[in-house]
């Protein structure tokens, strides 16, 4: 799909941890974007010092199939320039995006169960995949493996929850790489889940973090077996 310019208004601006946000935006100029579950859009953020303007890019978490509406997640924490100033934005205000980008989309994989690995806020373009291929009653087995680092930091786990109750070929797990005593469920960080797959040749699998997670999860991937792994650096926005 070709990239192009477009306007889209903050909708909603949703607090879902301390430190992440929820964006959503409604598209203006045109009013909807085609896009694959998986790519990323940019947010034109100007200089004010210098007068010109850079992008930044952040992957949808949203349907394709609502494409009047696209949902961003940030971390407001790492304060980064472009976080920044997209949630400096009130309801109402307008941005000046572009997209869609990327070669991280789903692929076809019919033969083979699907499995998604994010950490942090790299779970939205994991998001719209999923969401993508539930809506479209995909048959092949679907698990989540998300590692965040303590309770203070969780969030879509009533999607998620509501999701594994409905969908008996979708299943999760959430492990937290700092978690305090009182948490029963996994503990560590994505890649210990991972030592727990004896085989990996059966999978397709689709990977969204920081640039050291993403390459630690390749890596042994590639040691336990061979098959597809697709991979996204995401983006820290700063």
């Amino acid at each position: 799909m070709t990239p192009r310019r477009f306007r889209a208004k903050v909708l909603r601006v949703r607090h879902l941890t301390q430190d992440v946000r929820e964006l959503i935006l409604e598209l203006m100029d045109p009013p909807t974007l085609e896009f694959l579950p998986g790519q990323s859009i940019s947010v034109t953020i100007p200089d004010e010092s210098s007068g010109l303007s850079y992008l930044r890019y952040y992957s949808l978490a949203s349907l394709p199939s609502f494409s009047h509406q696209l949902v961003l997640l940030f971390n407001a924490g790492e304060k980064g320039k472009g976080a920044t100033f997209a949630l400096e934005h009130s309801v109402g205000e307008e941005l000046d995006c572009s997209g869609p980008f990327g070669s991280f989309h789903l692929h076809e994989d019919p033969e083979r169960d699907l499995l998604f690995v994010g950490t942090g806020t790299g779970i939205a373009p994991l998001w719209s995949m999923l969401s993508s291929l539930l809506e479209q009653s995909c048959p092949q087995s679907m698990t989540l493996l998300w590692g965040l680092r303590s309770e203070s930091d969780i969030y879509y786990l009533d999607e998620l929850q509501k999701w594994a109750d409905c969908y008996k070929n979708f299943s999760f797990i959430l492990t937290l790489s700092q978690p305090s005593h009182h948490w029963k469920g996994k503990r560590g960080r994505v890649t210990h889940l991972l030592q727990e797959f004896p085989h990996v040749d059966h999978l397709a699998v689709y990977v969204c973090g920081n640039r050291k997670m993403v390459a630690e999860v390749t890596s042994l991937l590639q040691y336990k077996g061979v098959g597809p792994v697709y991979r996204e650096r995401h983006h820290d926005g700063k």
